[in-house]
C-alpha cells in the first residue's frame, strides 16, 4: 500500500539537491524575454497585449507551467505601465507605518524583534480605507490578474502585506509559505502528503518591487525548483 504520511525522517538532502539542479531553457517559454539565473522573465507589455487575444491561454498555459513544472518563479518587467502609482503607494503604506510605530499595531514580522523590520499587517484594508482611488489604480492591475488567474482561476482572492528588511537587519529564513508553511514539523506530518501538495496549488505568492532591488536592499532569495520536493513544508527549518 502507498505511503501518505510522512515525518522528517523521510527527507532526503539528495533528492532535495537533485531537483534544484535542473536547468531552464528560454526554447521552453515562448513567451518570455530573458532567463536569469534561472528565472524565466516576461514583459509587461508583451503581456499586457496578449489579455484579450487567442494566445491569452497559451502564455497562461506557459505561466502555469513555469510555476508548476519549471523553475517555479517568474519575473515580469514593468507590470506597471504608470509609475506614479507605485510611487503613491509607497507614500500611503511609509504613512501607515509611521503612524504604526507610534501604536500599539507596531509588530514587526515572523523573523525579528519589533521594531528591527517593517511590517503593514492586512495592507489591502489598510490602503483602502486611507486612499481609495490610489487602492484601485494600485490593485486593479489586469498584469498581475492575469498571472494570477493561470495559476489559480479566477474568482481568486486577495492578500497583501508590506515587508521591509532593513540594510543590516535580521534576514528571514528560508521558508515555504501557506497554509502550511509556518507550522511545526510535527503538524505538518499529521496531513497527508496529497494534502500537503494541494496547498500549493490554493495560493500564489506576488511581490511587487517598489524600490531597486539588490542584496543591499533586502531583496528576497528564491531557490528554483525547490517547490518540486512533496517533503517541503517540513525540509525548511531544520534539515
Amino acid at each position: 500500500m502507498q505511503r501518505h504520511f510522512f515525518d522528517v525522517d523521510d527527507i532526503k538532502l539528495s533528492e532535495f539537491a537533485s531537483l534544484c539542479s535542473q536547468t531552464v531553457s528560454l526554447e521552453d517559454y515562448n513567451f518570455s524575454s530573458d532567463i536569469q539565473q534561472r528565472v524565466v522573465i516576461y514583459e509587461g507589455d508583451n503581456i499586457r497585449s496578449l489579455i484579450s487575444t487567442p494566445q491569452a491561454l497559451d502564455l497562461k498555459t506557459e505561466l502555469h507551467h513555469c510555476i508548476k513544472e519549471g523553475p517555479g518563479v517568474v519575473v515580469v518587467r514593468q507590470a506597471f505601465q504608470d509609475m506614479k502609482v507605485i510611487d503613491r503607494a509607497t507614500e500611503i503604506f511609509q504613512e501607515i507605518i509611521d503612524e504604526e510605530k507610534t501604536s500599539d499595531q507596531h509588530r514587526g514580522d515572523h523573523f525579528a524583534k519589533a521594531g528591527e523590520n517593517e511590517r503593514i499587517w492586512n495592507a489591502l484594508q489598510k490602503f483602502c480605507e486611507r486612499d481609495t482611488e490610489a487602492f484601485i489604480d494600485y490593485y486593479n492591475n489586469p498584469v498581475l490578474c492575469f498571472v494570477n488567474e493561470a495559476w489559480l482561476g479566477p474568482f481568486f482572492q486577495m492578500t497583501s502585506q508590506v515587508n521591509i528588511v532593513k540594510p543590516g537587519g535580521q534576514a528571514q529564513k528560508p521558508h515555504r509559505d501557506y497554509h502550511l508553511g509556518f507550522q511545526e514539523n510535527s503538524l505538518v506530518s499529521e496531513y497527508p502528503l496529497s494534502a500537503q501538495i494541494l496547498s500549493q496549488f490554493l495560493t500564489l505568492q506576488e511581490s511587487v518591487a517598489h524600490t531597486d532591488m539588490d542584496i543591499s536592499s533586502g531583496s528576497t532569495m528564491m531557490l528554483p525548483f525547490s517547490h518540486q520536493y512533496p517533503l517541503g513544508y517540513m525540509a525548511w527549518r531544520d534539515s
